[in-house]
């Protein structure tokens, strides 16, 4: 049985197990002191900042992820649209998605989908009228969930990950 649940602190050696198994599907290194700290700080990095992180459970094991960060004029997200942090208007709130992961045994059963519809209401309950995201060059599938759902593909970055992966920016407004 399938459930998508607020990130609980029971739910971290789930999390980081979930987003490894995809990371070693697709060759990515894993770097638990560097890019991939937040997962080991979710509360800090997420909900301090009015974020919000959600775990999927299939028969109460973690099976996939993902997480919200909240953003303004204060508090910027680089901007697929530009070179750098959005800025342009100083009353606009956005948000932006974070570690959507599902490992591949539980992909096609349409919860991809339903965790990004997720954190679309939770940005839009937090008063979003944008979301941006960034995703690896080769995560075709996930790229395909996002403009089959009103995502606009626009820019590209080298991450800061120890790979130095190429990235597409993605943005949606309205929410």
């Amino acid at each position: 049985m399938y459930e998508l649940v607020p990130y609980a602190a029971g739910h971290q050696d789930g999390v980081v197990a979930a987003v490894k198994e995809v990371h070693r599907e697709y060759g990515f290194t894993w770097d638990e002191h560097g890019y991939h700290r937040d997962l080991y700080e979710i509360e800090a990095q997420y909900f301090e900042a009015g974020g919000m992180f959600w775990s999927l459970l299939c028969d109460g094991a973690v099976v996939g992820c993902v997480g919200v960060t909240l953003h303004d004029a204060k508090r910027p997200a680089h901007d697929p649209q530009g070179t750098g942090p959005i800025e342009r208007n100083a009353g606009l709130r956005y948000s932006e998605l974070h570690r959507l992961y599902l490992m591949k045994e539980h992909r096609g059963r349409g919860w991809g989908l339903r965790m990004l519809e997720c954190a679309i209401a939770y940005s839009r309950q937090k008063g979003c009228t944008r979301m941006i995201a960034w995703s690896d060059y080769v995560l075709k599938d996930a790229h395909a969930l996002y403009l089959q759902n009103g995502f606009t593909q626009c820019g590209q970055r080298i991450c800061n990950d120890p790979d130095k992966s190429r990235e597409i920016g993605l943005w949606r407004e309205p929410l």
